[in-house]
């Protein structure tokens, strides 16, 4: 079987933040979706932007994009903060104004028959086939355009990141083991075509699919059915705004995912930050709670308290010691112990020159170090 047969590909675009006015589209689904007549796809073949009816498109066509790979999803991020999500459809009454309304008022104007719900989604093989020398195959990859637009408005208070997250979709009841590639730039190529091998092992390369002007920048694998994956990049003038996301999956399971694309300024922290902070806050809370502590009370934090168990409301010295343990911890057995203790400053911690001055005094019947009376 197909993968093309084996899920429904279509979906939407919700902008997290207030739309602005802008000559470049906010975000924007190709309902053509892609192959055989499926649900979800509107003319029975590839849906490729730059032929499909602009109808076909929920929120304008793409028409600065040239390439042959079939995209399902636009995603325009036009201020440093801006984030938009892609994930399964929240039919039969979804949101007013959300890119699934646009899909379903589509659908309900031009083909009834189209599914009412419709998904994003990958098919099992498109990462990873071991009948393929562990490649992947392009037709059943997602395809998604980012850009960062106008670039030099989102740079204009400084550098931004990139912020990817891309999740299993718990509605389909099925644990999908992601995967992403992210390349800089939108394929120019009218000739590129899903339908070959997508090189994943050891790792993708760059203009994959016969795609042109796709430089790779990462790529993320689960290492198991359910894993978010979730990384941060830095956005430069090199790709003038524009990246291609394509998401694939692995394991043999096909299924529906979500995926998060969002900029934030440096400033703010990233995905990889975030998580970094979070766990360095958690080490600092640890160790000022362990030099701060105090277990016996006597105003001293237990890193410089010389004395524990001090008795509670005793006088202590400079390292937590009360007059009694400082006596105490003389050693009496020789003469020149004796003598330490009858001359012991327990206020400064150094032995005195006269015995008459000291703190503390030997007890002979005790043989004890003791507080002076």
């Amino acid at each position: 079987m197909r993968f093309t047969e084996l899920f429904v590909v279509a979906g939407f675009l919700v902008g997290h933040l207030c739309w602005t006015s802008s000559a470049h589209a906010h975000a924007t689904y190709n309902v053509s979706g892609y192959g055989a007549g499926l649900a979800g796809s509107t003319n029975g073949v590839d849906g490729l932007p730059t032929s499909g009816a602009s109808a076909t498109w929920t929120n304008g066509p793409v028409a600065e994009y040239a390439g042959g790979l079939p995209v399902n999803w636009y995603c325009g991020l036009h201020n440093s903060t801006q984030v938009r999500s892609m994930q399964t459809g929240l039919a039969p009454n979804p949101p007013a104004g959300s890119q699934l309304a646009l899909i379903t008022a589509y659908n309900d104007a031009n083909d009834p028959d189209l599914a009412t719900n419709p998904v994003l989604a990958v098919g099992g093989l498109s990462w990873s086939d071991p009948s393929n020398g562990n490649q992947g195959w392009g037709h059943g990859l997602d395809y998604g355009l980012i850009h960062v637009t106008p670039l030099d408005t989102v740079l204009a208070d400084g550098s931004v990141k990139l912020n990817v997250t891309v999740a299993d979709d718990p509605t389909d009841g099925v644990a999908v083991q992601l995967a992403y590639a992210l390349y800089g730039g939108w394929d120019t190529n009218a000739n590129s075509s899903r339908h070959q091998t997508f090189t994943t092992s050891p790792s993708p390369v760059d203009n994959p699919l016969g795609a042109t002007g796709l430089k790779l920048i990462d790529f993320a694998v689960a290492t198991a059915p359910g894993q978010t994956l979730s990384k941060s990049y830095d956005v430069t003038p090199t790709y003038d705004g524009k990246y291609t996301l394509l998401v694939a999956a692995l394991g043999g399971v096909a299924g529906q995912y979500q995926a998060t694309i969002g900029l934030s300024p440096t400033g703010l922290p990233s995905n990889e930050e975030l998580a970094e902070c979070t766990d360095n806050l958690a080490t600092a809370t640890a160790t000022l709670t362990t030099l701060t502590s105090d277990a016996d009370g006597d105003g001293v934090a237990d890193p410089q308290d010389a004395c524990a168990n001090t008795l509670a409301g005793a006088a202590v010295d400079a390292v937590g010691c009360s007059q009694a343990q400082f006596c105490g911890a003389v050693a009496v057995t020789t003469k020149a112990g004796r003598n330490t203790c009858k001359k012991a400053d327990w206020k400064n911690d150094e032995p005195l020159l006269t015995a008459k001055q000291a703190d503390c005094a030997y007890d002979k019947a005790s043989h004890l170090c003791v507080p002076k009376s």
